[in-house]
C-alpha cells in the first residue's frame, strides 16, 4: 500500500514560491495519500514515500493515476527486499535439496515468499496426530514448535476427534508397539513437517512453507499393532467443519476410501465373501467439504496408492468429490514417473479427478521420535512412500500462496496451482493421464496469473435477434474498488479476404447490468481526444473511419467512459444504418497489460448469428501474462469454452453447435458436438451449476499456454445455422 513519487525538477524548483508545492499536495489529497516520508538529494529534488488505503485502491490504480500527472518523473512501488539465502536446516542440504523439494523449485519459490509469521494462514493437517504439547505431559517437537496455531493447546477445544478418554488436545502421533513402523508410525508428524517445519532454523529439516501455522487434528486413531487405520465420516466431518470455524485457510486430507452403496454376498467358493455392487460418494463429507469451500478454505487430498484409474465408477475419496475447492494429487518419483512404492502399489490416477502430482517416493517427514541431533537420521526421520507424501507438498504451495496473495478465494488459490504445473513426458504416465498432465512446480504457481488479454468475435450481423452482442464480467476478488481499463472496437469495413459482404458502418453500444446505456460510438473519429490518445498508444486506432472504437479508462468522466468496475457488461455491435448488413468484429482489450491480478476479465461470451463458410462464428482469445520468459515457464490458463444455442430460448437458434479450437498456425487442437462426451470432470461443471442445459451443446475445457493466441469457432452440425453463443470462462 506504498507508493515512491519522484517529481520533475522543474516544478520543484522553488515550489513554495511558485505554489507548486501547493499543487504536490493537493494530487496526493486527492488520490488519497498520504507522505510518510521524503528525500531530497538538492534542492531542486524532491522524492516522496506515499501511503494510501489499500482495501479502496490498488497499486495499480495508483500508479496509473500518477503516471498520468505530467508533474510526476517516476513512480513505483515501494518494493520489499527479502534475504536470498538458501534455508541451514541440516537435513534440507543433505537431503531435501534435490529431491524431493529441488524437484518442485521451493528455492525459487522462497525467493518470492518464504510463508508468514503473522498467524493469518492457518493449515489443518487432518491425520494421526502429531508432536505436539498436551496436558499429558508430551513435549512439542523443536522444528514444530514456532510453527503451531495458536489455539493448539486451547484445552476448551477438542482437537483429538478419535478418542474421548485422551486429554481434548492430546494429538500426540503415537507409534506403534510392533516395529519396523506401520501406517499411522509418524504418519501425522512426516505429513506436518513436510507442510511446514520450520525454516532456516538450523534444526532438523526444512518444510515447504518454512513460516506458517499448523492446526493439528487427530482424526485417525494409531493401531497397537500392524492393523489398518480407519478414521470415520463423522470424525473427520467434525474435524473439517472445526478447521472452517477457526479460521483455517487450506486442509491437508493424506487418507482416503472408495465408498461402497449396495454389498451382495457370494457363497462360492466357502465360506463366501461379500463384495460392492454400487459405489457413490461420502454425501456428508462432501456437504462438509462445499462448507469449507463457501468459507475460503481449499482441501488437498492423496488420489491413492492402488495404481488404479480413479476415473472408474468406484470413486476414492475424499480425492473424488466433485467440488471445486479440491485439489486431488497423484505421486510422482525422483524421475517424474507414476510412483511405485517400496511397500508395493502405485500411484492412482484418472484423466477427470486426479489434478497432478508432486513427489511422493520415500520422502522423509520428521519422526515421533527425536534425539536433537538433526544429523542423525535414523533417529529422527522416517521415510513413507505414497500419495499421503505428495499431498502435503501442494498443501505448502497453497500455504505459500495464501501468504502472497492473500485476497485469493478457495477456487484462486487451487487455480494457480493447476496453472503452474511442469508436463510430465515419463512413459509410465502413458495410459495414467492425470488432469493437468504436470507435477508441482512452486516457483510457477507463485508467478503472476495468466488472464485473458483479448477476446474478440468475427460473425455475421443483421438485426434484432441477429445483432452481435458480447458480455463480459469483471471481476475483483477482494470486493474492493479497483476498475479495469478496457477498449472495445466494432470493425467491419477493414476486414480482408472474405467472400461476404462486410458489415459497412459499424456502432458499438456498452451497457451496464441494469441495461443502461454507459457509452457508444458510431465512428472512432468523433471520440475525445483522450481516447484516441489511448488507441494511438496501444496500436488499436481503427484503420477505416467508418469503424467504432472507445477506451473506458480513468474516473471522473475526464475521458468520457470511466475505467469499469467489477460487474457485468454488454457490448452491442450492429448496423449503424440499421441496414447495410454483414461480417463484423468485435473486439474487447484489457489494457493493464495482464498485470491486475484481481480487477480481470473472468468470463466473455458472443451471441451472435452462426451461418457457414466465412459467415460461421470464430471467436479469438489472447492471453498475457505480465511475466517476461517463455510460454512453458510461465503458468497456463484453462478456459472453459461453451457453444450453445437450443438453451438461450429464442427462435432461430443454432439447433446443434459445433466447437473447434486451433493455435495461432491454424492446427486444430480439440472438436467437440456434445458437451456428455467430454473427457474432462463434468460432475465438477455439474456441481457448480455450469453444465449447459442441452445435451447436445458442446464444450471445452482446453489448458493453453501464456502469450499465445487461439481460435475457437462454433458451427452448426450438418451445415446448420442459427443464433449461437460461445462464451469462456476463466476456470
Amino acid at each position: 500500500n506504498e507508493l515512491i513519487v519522484r517529481w520533475k525538477d522543474e516544478y520543484v524548483w522553488e515550489a513554495d514560491r511558485t505554489g507548486f508545492d501547493q499543487q504536490f499536495a493537493s494530487f496526493n489529497a486527492q488520490a488519497e495519500c498520504n507522505v510518510v516520508g521524503e528525500q531530497r538529494y538538492t534542492d531542486h529534488d524532491l522524492t516522496q514515500t506515499l501511503e494510501f488505503d489499500a482495501v479502496k485502491y490498488s497499486v495499480l490504480d495508483q500508479l496509473l493515476l500518477y503516471q498520468a500527472n505530467e508533474m510526476v518523473d517516476y513512480v513505483q512501488p515501494n518494493y520489499l527486499y527479502e534475504l536470498q539465502s538458501v534455508p541451514n536446516d541440516p537435513f534440507y542440504n543433505s537431503y531435501q535439496k534435490v529431491y524431493p523439494l529441488g524437484k518442485i523449485s521451493a528455492e525459487s519459490a522462497w525467493d518470492m515468499t518464504t510463508g508468514k509469521d503473522d498467524g493469518s494462514v492457518v493449515v489443518a493437517v487432518l491425520d494421526t496426530g502429531a508432536n505436539v504439547a498436551s496436558t499429558n505431559g508430551h513435549v512439542a517437537h523443536p522444528d514444530f514448535i514456532l510453527n503451531l496455531w495458536s489455539g493448539q493447546n486451547n484445552t476448551t477445544d477438542k482437537h483429538n476427534f478419535t478418542e474421548n478418554g485422551h486429554a481434548v488436545t492430546d494429538v500426540y502421533d503415537y507409534e506403534s508397539d510392533l516395529p519396523p513402523p506401520y501406517l499411522g508410525n509418524s504418519h501425522g508428524n512426516n505429513v506436518a513437517s513436510i507442510i511446514g517445519a520450520r525454516g532456516n532454523n538450523g534444526l532438523y529439516m526444512c518444510g515447504l512453507s518454512q513460516k506458517v501455522r499448523l492446526m493439528i487434528l487427530k482424526v485417525l486413531p494409531v493401531p497397537s499393532s500392524g492393523n489398518d487405520i480407519n478414521g470415520k465420516t463423522s470424525i473427520i466431518v467434525d474435524a473439517v467443519n472445526y478447521a472452517v470455524a477457526q479460521g483455517a485457510r487450506a486442509m491437508n486430507m493424506s487418507f482416503g476410501q472408495y465408498f461402497c452403496l449396495v454389498q451382495s454376498f457370494e457363497p462360492e467358493p466357502p465360506p463366501g465373501y461379500w463384495y460392492c455392487t454400487e459405489f457413490g460418494l461420502d454425501m456428508d463429507l462432501l456437504t462438509a467439504l462445499e462448507n469449507a469451500r463457501d468459507n475460503g478454505v481449499v482441501a488437498i487430498a492423496a488420489a491413492g496408492n492402488s495404481g488404479s484409474n480413479n476415473d472408474s465408477g468406484n470413486p476414492f475419496g475424499p480425492a473424488n468429490m466433485p467440488t471445486d475447492n479440491l485439489i486431488s494429487v497423484a505421486a510422482s518419483d525422483e524421475s517424474d514417473g507414476r510412483a511405485f512404492f517400496p511397500q508395493g502399489g502405485s500411484s492412482n490416477w484418472g484423466a477427470k479427478t486426479v489434478d497432478l502430482a508432486a513427489p511422493g517416493r520415500l520422502i522423509y517427514g520428521l519422526r515421533q521420535s527425536h534425539n536433537g541431533n538433526s544429523y542423525d537420521i535414523n533417529s529422527n526421520y522416517v521415510p513413507f512412500s505414497g500419495t499421503s507424501q505428495a499431498a502435503p507438498h501442494v498443501t505448502g504451495t497453497v500455504a505459500l500462496l495464501a501468504a502472497k496473495y492473500g485476497w485469493e478465494t478457495a477456487q484462486g488459490l487451487r487455480d494457480r496451482v493447476l496453472m503452474s504445473t511442469d508436463l510430465l513426458t515419463d512413459a509410465s504416465w502413458t495410459g495414467h493421464s492425470i488432469r493437468t498432465s504436470g507435477r508441482l512446480n512452486a516457483e510457477k504457481a507463485l508467478m503472476s496469473r495468466t488472464i485473458v488479454h483479448n477476446i474478440s468475435t468475427r460473425a455475421r450481423v443483421e438485426s434484432g435477434d441477429k445483432v452481435m452482442i458480447g458480455g463480459f464480467v469483471v471481476s475483483n476478488t477482494t470486493n474492493g474498488t479497483g476498475r479495469l481499463k478496457v477498449a472495445i472496437r466494432g470493425l467491419g469495413p477493414s476486414l480482408q479476404g472474405l467472400s461476404v459482404a462486410n458489415l459497412a458502418n459499424p456502432k458499438i453500444t456498452l451497457k451496464d447490468s441494469s441495461g443502461q446505456t454507459i457509452y457508444s460510438n458510431d465512428n472512432w473519429g468523433t471520440l475525445p481526444q483522450l481516447q484516441k490518445d489511448d488507441l494511438t498508444a496501444n496500436g488499436l486506432t481503427p484503420t477505416k473511419p467508418l469503424e467504432a472504437a472507445m477506451v473506458c479508462a480513468g474516473s471522473g468522466g475526464a475521458t468520457g467512459c470511466n475505467a469499469l468496475a467489477p460487474g457485468a457488461y454488454t457490448v452491442l455491435l450492429e448496423s449503424s444504418t440499421g441496414s447495410s448488413f454483414g461480417v463484423g468484429l468485435f473486439e474487447l482489450w484489457e489494457l493493464e497489460n495482464s498485470s491486475d491480478q484481481q480487477t480481470r476479465l473472468v468470463n466473455v461470451s458472443t451471441r451472435c448469428l452462426v451461418r457457414t463458410g466465412d459467415e460461421v462464428a470464430i471467436a479469438g482469445v489472447i492471453l498475457g501474462n505480465s511475466t517476461s520468459g517463455a510460454s512453458t515457464t510461465l503458468p497456463r490458463r484453462s478456459l472453459l469454452m461453451f457453444g450453445k444455442g437450443p438453451s438461450l430460448g429464442i427462435s432461430g437458434s443454432l439447433a446443434d453447435p459445433f466447437l473447434t479450437l486451433k493455435n495461432s498456425a491454424g492446427t486444430t487442437i480439440s472438436t467437440n458436438d456434445n458437451w456428455g462426451g467430454l473427457a474432462k470432470p463434468l460432475d465438477e461443471l455439474v456441481e457448480q451449476n455450469l453444465d449447459p442445459s442441452s445435451s447436445v451443446e458442446s464444450a471445452l475445457w482446453p489448458f493453453l499456454n501464456a502469450n499465445a493466441t487461439y481460435t475457437a469457432i462454433l458451427s452448426g452440425v450438418s451445415s446448420g445455422t442459427g443464433v449461437g453463443l460461445i462464451e469462456m470462462y476463466e476456470y
